[in-house]
């Protein structure tokens, strides 16, 4: 066996530079990290090759005494800490004395620094491992670093650099993420010659956003900023229908450093836009965190990238009530957004298609009259046939108590029960008004009067920011999916299956809150068949089934046997629920009851709702509409496809030429 020897230093940087320096885009990390912590306020980024052949930044810093430049880029040196307690609250950026050091073994190397009160500057290079001397030379205050040819003497690891654009793309990602925490600073990006970005200084975080991300994208972000104990938040994120297919639009700080903390984002921003949008999509998030250094271990990762919180627990419930608050206070309904006219002030053929096609429907009708159109009844009949719908069912069956072991729901599903609970029963929806008997033969087309502007608002919305108003107007359902709502600035276009499940849904989980859900039992009870798993899981989900107003039993070694449902579903098909639902436990084994309760809650309203092709009666469209705005997050369905849309009076006469 070899005996046991020290290792060069040259080899130990190198090997030092595989933990820290993965591309070049690592390498502008830390020197931008470095010009930070050096208190600029204005970095230049210069690239050739997309950071391979050359990367230069250059900062107005502080800069660094001549004959402290041979220890820069020696390693463990450092001017950041002194002793082991500063370990335990690190604010600077960098702290291990470890990039120059790890840069210098991999590539060739120039420093050149001069600190405001001298009047010369002083250079040095690093190559290959191996520093020269320090020489005297002329400079601006500040610090420049060149590196060049990166890799050039680890073959391996220049191999698998990509293209020259992939890795400017990750440069670029890099520069956005520190550009990003510190807005008060001026950042310049060139590659080739060429100037890439410029960012001036700036107080307006959202216009940072909006110079790497787009003007449309700032526009749309809402923001929020609250001061919690030993926790300051603050960010914007982009309404629901701004979703995107990958994760990459959430940008996570702490102290102005970019960090993947997978309990922020794969849990809290998750489980804040549950039932806001579509399950493989992700939200859009600027999150910005301020924290007592103390708080939190950045030791854990050597790309500083991982943060170990001393109380993860309350940073999560604090990060998760903002933005459950934020949301809950903003009507999140996505405006329909029209095409400009083409050049020369003509539209396209599609355009004028659909609108002549719009155009002749509405004259079919003929014109709406003080009552239904098409409807035998008079303007008496608006008023009858909103207060023919029942009120909801009691909570709870006759005689039954709570039982033990109800699972608890979260405390955005008490608050959904209290505003619930102050909505006066004439203007409580229930589902038995729109699920079957008050639909309508599917060649008919009504028109129908929305709700008045008195519609009562629960107490409980009135200080959470602003409630969207009943409609005024009219509304049109159009091939038996859509209703076309005219508003005092435009109109909005709903999608009556996504609306009603979410009115679902919502009354769903208030009443879940009450009690037990109200059962009813089949006069004839259904048998199907059921898989082994799904047998196992219904075993020991009886409470679970109870609490949502489910009888589910084992029927012999291969079927099952439903007894109840719950009464708010009125005819649901209770052979295609409960097949659904035993699928639903036996994936869901290792999930905890609420997350069960919400996901079963979820295919309930979406089953119970009415379709896609249901010709609702004007008593169902008037109920539904009136039931819009006192329902929590309306703007879009359990699984996070929008209800309404909205095309604005301005885009209407600019499509027809009126402005």
């Amino acid at each position: 066996m070899p005996h046991i020897q020290r290792l060069d230093p040259v080899l130990v940087n190198k090997i030092a530079a595989g933990e820290v320096i993965e591309r070049p885009a690592s390498v502008v990390k830390e020197l931008m990290e470095n010009a930070l912590d050096a208190g600029a306020t204005r970095i230049d980024v210069t690239l050739e090759d997309g950071g391979t052949t050359l990367i230069s930044v250059s900062d107005d810093g502080g800069g660094i005494e001549p004959d402290e430049l041979p220890l820069a880029v020696a390693p463990h040196a450092t001017s950041k800490i002194r002793t082991v307690d500063d370990l335990n609250a690190i604010g600077t950026m960098g702290f291990r004395g470890e990039a120059l050091a790890s840069i210098g073994s991999i590539s060739r190397l120039r420093i050149v620094s001069r600190r405001a009160d001298r009047l010369e500057a002083a250079g040095l290079e690093c190559s290959d491992g191996r520093v020269g001397d320090v020489t005297p030379c002329a400079a601006p205050p500040g610090t420049t670093v060149e590196v060049r040819n990166l890799f050039f003497n680890v073959p391996a690891r220049r191999k698998y650099l990509r293209t020259i654009p992939a890795e400017l793309s990750h440069v670029t990602e890099q520069i956005a993420r520190i550009a990003l925490a510190r807005p008060d600073v001026t950042i310049s990006q060139t590659h080739q010659g060429r100037a890439v970005r410029r960012l001036p200084a700036t107080t307006d975080r959202r216009a940072r956003i909006g110079d790497f991300f787009g003007p449309e994208l700032a526009n749309d972000l809402i923001g929020f900023r609250r001061q919690e104990p030993d926790l300051r938040i603050e960010g914007w994120f982009a309404p629901p229908a701004a979703s995107r297919a990958s994760g990459k639009w959430q940008y996570v700080f702490l102290n102005g450093r970019f960090i993947r903390d997978r309990d922020l984002s794969g849990f809290v921003l998750r489980e804040a836009f549950r039932g806001l949008i579509e399950p493989a999509r992700y939200p859009v998030v600027f999150l910005f965190l301020t924290a007592d250094p103390a708080s939190y271990d950045v030791n854990v990762h050597p790309t500083k990238i991982e943060v170990r919180w001393r109380d993860a627990g309350r940073v999560k419930s604090q990060v998760l009530g903002v933005l459950r608050e934020t949301l809950l206070s903003h009507d999140l309904t996505p405006s329909l957004r029209t095409q400009p006219a083409a050049a020369g002030g003509t539209t396209s053929a599609d355009t004028v298609a659909n609108m002549s096609a719009l155009a002749e429907r509405l004259k079919a009708l003929g014109p709406p009259t003080a009552g239904w159109a098409g409807h035998s009844g008079d303007a008496s009949s608006v008023g009858a046939g909103a207060s023919s719908i029942p009120a909801a069912p009691s909570d709870r069956r006759p005689g039954r108590q709570p039982h033990e072991h109800e699972f608890p729901l979260s405390h955005e599903s008490a608050e959904s029960a209290h505003r619930a609970s102050a909505i006066p029963p004439e203007s409580r929806f229930d589902a038995a008004a729109m699920i079957g008997r008050d639909r309508l033969p599917r060649d008919e087309t009504r028109i129908v009067a929305a709700p008045p502007d008195a519609m009562p608002i629960p107490a409980a919305r009135r200080d959470e920011g602003p409630v969207p108003h009943a409609l005024p107007g009219r509304a049109l359902q159009i091939h038996n999916t859509y209703l076309v709502c005219e508003t005092p600035d435009g109109l909005l276009i709903v999608d009556q299956h996504a609306l009603h499940e979410r009115i679902l849904y919502e009354e769903l989980k208030a009443r879940m809150t009450r009690g037990p859900l109200e059962s009813q039992r089949l006069l004839l009870p259904e048998t199907l068949d059921a898989s082994p798993e799904q047998l196992a899981a219904l075993e020991g989900a009886g409470e679970l089934l109870l609490r949502l107003g489910l009888e589910i039993e084992p029927f012999g070694p291969r079927s099952v046997v439903v007894r109840a449902c719950p009464s708010l579903l009125g005819d649901l098909n209770v052979r295609e629920l409960t097949a659904d639902l035993l699928d639903k436990l036996a994936d869901s084994e290792r999930r905890d009851p609420e997350a069960i309760i919400h996901a079963v809650l979820d295919m309930m309203a979406c089953k119970a709702a009415v379709k896609a092709g249901d010709r609702l009666t004007p008593e169902a469209i008037e109920a539904l509409l009136s039931r819009r705005h006192l329902v929590e997050r309306s703007s879009n369905c359990p699984h996070g496809r929008p209800t309404t849309l909205r095309l604005s009076l301005r885009d209407l006469e600019r499509q027809f030429k009126r402005t």
